[in-house]
């Protein structure tokens, strides 16, 4: 599914990835722990095609990403990848509904699937009830409830979560996590989970520190 061999990155005269391998299968859950500051975003934006590698490559059911040009990249990201990060990045002028199918209707759904397909994936992450309501009506765990089933409703085929429970309180992180890794696992999606909370990493099928010298199984 994927595979990241080598991969190095520097910005100026510092080296921030270097040696950098990691297969993950569809199916798999895997974290990526590390502090702040130690490349983990830098990976996931390489990982997502947002960023070239100084060396190394990215392989995605088999296309090489350092060989895709930018239309091609966009389109992987918007047909393949679901991504969710700390801040929610839920539209504030849009409904819950309306924020969970935007990704269906930047691919041209016809309308009536991309409500049937938002209005599923809200069942299945608690919010059922919450379709029109706007986002300064829910709490945060509710907007990253939101998030997920946005990153879900596609079917994507690799999820990435940058830092999701980042900006929630210990209950709320809890309840996010486990939907996170269960949702991932019904869609049987390969997800990384980025994090430098060693409780999240733990909801993970794999864990993996990322340092300076590469990525070391925990």
């Amino acid at each position: 599914m994927l595979y990241i061999s080598s991969v190095e990155k520097r910005f100026g005269d510092r080296a921030v990835l270097s040696a950098v391998s990691l297969r993950v299968e569809a199916g798999e859950y895997v974290a990526i722990v590390g502090e702040s500051g130690v490349g983990k975003s830098t990976l996931l934006n390489i990982i997502a095609g947002l960023e070239a590698p100084d060396a190394g490559e990215v392989l995605f059911e088999g296309a090489r990403l350092n060989d895709l040009d930018d239309d091609a990249l966009t389109l992987l990201r918007r047909d393949r990848f679901g991504f969710v990060f700390q801040a929610f990045h839920v539209l504030p002028h849009l409904t819950v509904e309306q924020n969970v199918g935007l990704p269906l209707l930047l691919r041209s759904f016809p309308p009536g699937k991309i409500k049937e397909s938002s209005l599923k994936i809200l069942n299945s992450v608690g919010l059922a009830t919450r379709e029109n309501s706007m986002p300064r009506e829910l709490s945060g765990g509710e907007l990253q409830r939101v998030a997920i089933a946005r990153a879900l409703v596609g079917n994507p085929k690799l999820v990435l979560a940058d830092e999701p429970t980042g900006n929630l309180d210990q209950e709320n992180a809890r309840q996010v996590l486990a939907l996170l890794r269960e949702q991932v696992k019904a869609h049987g999606a390969a997800g990384i989970l980025v994090t430098h909370s060693e409780a999240a990493a733990a909801t993970c099928d794999r864990r993996y520190l990322l340092t300076g010298t590469g990525l070391a199984p925990l």
